[in-house]
Order: C-alpha cells, then sequence, then structure tokens
C-alpha cells in the first residue's frame, strides 16, 4: 500500500530518516545544554560547601579514633586482668558529679565506644556552662573533663570544631538551614551531572576511565567525570541522611505523608506528672531498661527535657537483630518508670520507618562496618577534587570566550 505521493508509509524516504534522527540530536543538546547550565551554577554556588561537608564528614567517619589518639590519657581505658569488668553505673556518675557544680543537670550519658573507651557523661551548669567528664568504667576514675562556654562559636577542642563546621558552618541553627538547603541542591547537581555524564554515543568505556594520551584538557575533564562518577552514589546517600538530620521535623513530615503510620520521634512521647512524684534518675531508668530488654552496649542515656519529657535509653550492636544496624530505643515514662514506646529493626511499623532509622547508619558509614567508613571517607576526599577540576574546565572556557570575542574584528 502507497500514498498519494507513492510513498510506502511503512518505509519512508531515507532523507527523512537523516532529517528525524537530526533533529532528534539537536533536541539532545539542546537540552544537554541546559542541563550543563544548570549543572555548571550549581557547582559554583555550593561547591564550596561540597569541599567542607566532604572533608570534615571524612573526618568525622573517625572521629572517635581521631579523637583518642590526639587525647589518649584522656579517652582510653585499656581493661586488664584485674579490671576487665565494668564499675556499676552509679558509681560512675558518682564520680562525674564530683567534677562538676552543685545542682548541676545531666545532658547525655554516653557509653564507651569500644572495649577501650571511656563514658562520657554531659552536664548543664548552674552557671549555664556546659561541662563533659569522661570517666574510665572499669575503675569509676576520672581521666578529664572539657568546657563548652555559654556563647561560645567555636569549640575550643578539635574534633568538637570540625563537628560543628560540618553540622552547623560554626552558625548555630542558621548555619544547619544552611547546610541542609545546599545539600538538597548538590543533589540536584549530582543528578545533572549523571545526565551530561550519561553517553549518549554508546562508548561506555570511555564513560568509566581517564583516557592516556591525553592533552591537559582532556585529563581535567576525565578526572572530573571520574571522582564525580565512581562516589556519586555514596554522595547522594550522605547528602540526603544529611538533609534529614539538619530539617529533620520537615524531612518526618515528608516521610509520613509518602508512608502513612510512620511514627515521628520518640522523644515526642509525654511523661504524665504526678504530685508529689520525682523523676526515677538516669541510674533507675537504666536499671529498667536492662530488665527488659537484654543485649547490646550502652549508646546512650538522655534524660528529659522538660517536666513532661521522657528518658531515652539506646542500646547499640544488640545481638540477633540486624547484620546492619542492630539499634534499640527504648523510652521511658520519668515519673512512674513505665517503658512507653520501644524501637528495632524488629518492630518497624512501616517502610518509611526503616527508611528514617538507616538514615544516620548510611551518613555515618557505620550501616556496613569498615567497608561502609572507608566507602564515605573517600567520598569525601573525592569532593575538594569534583570542586577544582570543574573550577579549572569553567575558567578555562570563560577565558577561551573572552579571546574569541577580543580577536573578532
Amino acid at each position: 500500500m502507497k500514498s498519494e505521493a507513492g510513498v510506502s508509509p511503512v518505509n519512508p524516504p531515507k532523507g527523512g530518516m537523516i532529517e528525524t534522527a537530526s533533529r532528534t540530536r539537536n533536541q539532545a543538546n539542546a537540552w544537554r545544554t541546559r542541563w550543563l547550565r544548570v549543572h555548571l551554577w550549581l557547582g559554583l554556588s555550593v561547591g564550596a560547601l561540597l569541599v567542607i561537608v566532604g572533608l570534615t564528614g571524612s573526618v568525622l567517619v573517625f572521629m572517635n579514633e581521631f579523637d583518642a589518639w590526639l587525647n589518649p590519657a584522656l579517652l582510653t581505658a585499656v581493661p586488664s586482668d584485674s579490671r576487665s569488668i565494668q564499675r556499676p553505673l552509679n558509681e560512675i556518675i558518682a564520680a562525674a558529679e564530683r567534677m562538676v557544680e552543685p545542682e548541676s543537670r545531666i545532658l547525655a550519658v554516653m557509653g564507651q565506644h569500644g572495649r577501650e573507651g571511656v563514658f562520657s557523661i554531659s552536664y548543664m551548669q548552674p552557671s549555664l556552662a556546659q561541662r563533659r567528664v569522661f570517666v574510665d568504667p572499669y575503675t569509676a576514675t576520672v581521666t578529664g573533663t572539657r568546657e563548652f562556654g555559654t556563647h561560645e562559636v567555636v569549640p575550643a577542642y578539635l574534633i568538637e570544631a570540625v563537628f560543628q563546621l560540618h553540622f552547623t558552618l560554626l552558625s548555630g541553627e542558621t548555619g544547619q538551614t544552611i547546610v541542609a538547603i545546599g545539600a538538597l541542591l548538590l543533589l540536584v547537581s549530582i543528578a545533572t551531572g549523571f545526565i551530561l555524564w550519561w553517553p549518549l554515543t554508546g562508548k561506555w568505556r570511555q564513560a568509566f576511565t581517564i583516557r592516556r594520551p591525553a592533552t591537559a584538557v582532556r585529563v581535567t575533564f576525565d578526572l572530573h567525570k571520574v571522582f564525580s562518577l565512581y562516589p556519586s552514589l555514596v554522595l547522594g546517600v550522605v547528602l540526603l541522611s544529611g538533609v534529614s538530620m539538619n530539617l529533620h521535623d520537615a524531612f518526618v513530615q515528608v516521610i509520613q505523608w509518602l508512608s502513612p503510620g510512620t511514627r515521628g520521634a520518640s522523644a515526642r512521647l509525654l511523661s504524665s506528672p504526678s504530685r508529689g512524684r520525682l523523676p526515677i534518675g538516669v541510674v533507675k531508668a537504666w536499671d529498667i531498661a536492662t530488665s527488659r530488654y537484654s543485649g547490646g552496649n550502652l549508646y546512650g542515656i538522655f534524660p528529659p527535657e522538660s517536666l513532661t519529657g521522657v528518658y531515652l535509653v539506646a542500646f547499640r550492636q544488640v545481638p540477633e537483630l540486624s547484620a546492619f544496624w542492630s539499634e534499640r530505643w527504648i523510652v521511658i515514662d520519668q515519673y512512674s518508670g513505665a517503658i512507653l514506646e520501644a524501637r528495632a529493626p524488629d518492630m518497624r511499623r512501616t517502610a518509611g520507618e526503616s527508611f528514617l532509622d538507616w538514615q544516620w547508619p548510611l551518613h555515618s558509614g557505620q550501616a556496613f562496618g569498615w567497608p561502609g567508613r572507608l566507602a564515605v571517607f573517600a567520598a569525601g576526599l573525592a569532593c575538594p577534587v569534583i570542586f577544582a577540576t570543574g573550577v579549572l574546565m569553567w575558567s578555562r572556557k570563560r577565558r577561551s570566550r573572552r579571546g574569541r570575542i577580543a580577536n573578532d574584528p
């Protein structure tokens, strides 16, 4: 069957096929130019932030190890045959309380980071200055303290300063929001970079390698391509989890909308005040939690921050919970001692809860042990290379464009 023009609709003219293919390529190139422009300006505007959070994040992956290496007398407690059993928690806290002002309030009791770690008890003192006391759990003796001023912008301790730079850019809540927004923009930058990387010509081998021999321009381009491509998945996960922590409430609301039935933060549960009844205290909360749930290492005990707040007791490395991240959080009424809720991998109610619970383990790399931590560490180190090569390519193109304009008659 032929059309009125005598040409079969099934077999169009060869010239028409070439014209269609050419039009498709032009459209693809036009879109590629638009994505390149978006990718360029995102890189120039928030690329420096990527360097900051990337490098500081690499340090924080091993923050406990680095801190202990820099401060061995403060943060190391080596058990021996004669002292391999921890002292009771009440003795550890009693030792810490002797180092702070009377009527100081406990902010957090943090357990050991490894068998040779110390306990860390943070206090808010009546003078409003915070003090962190470190205690050897095998002897219940204080190894030292750290002080944090009321209006301190830059902490006096290296690892603490690195953490605040990573989390807030040393700018408090404002910096925390800036980091979250920057992370969202960087996620868009990763997506546009992936679009630009996609080899339309089908030359997949070249898309994954640095070609040799090559000019300096080509090597710069390939370095940018490779250092962006291989860590892109890890960087994407780390950036998204960073948003979940810096904009936590909004992030949880989005997940609850996508996954109905997802519970919010356990700290939102409330205690029931009763006249004449005093808070049970940190040690009693610990006893209640361990009597109901056994196994695991203490991560931390977080006392209530208000008259209706709750105790949070958290354990990690809990046996037989999860092969990747075995963590259990227990919520306790501060007056009655009743367990209001427990969170663990085997107690999740929705996919949204699983997604939320995975954010911190993925962000820190701890979900997959040493391989996960090394992957996050390497991804952070790649960030300066990504930014530097991107700026170098933009600068060369800019100089070339200016040269052409200057040479035009």
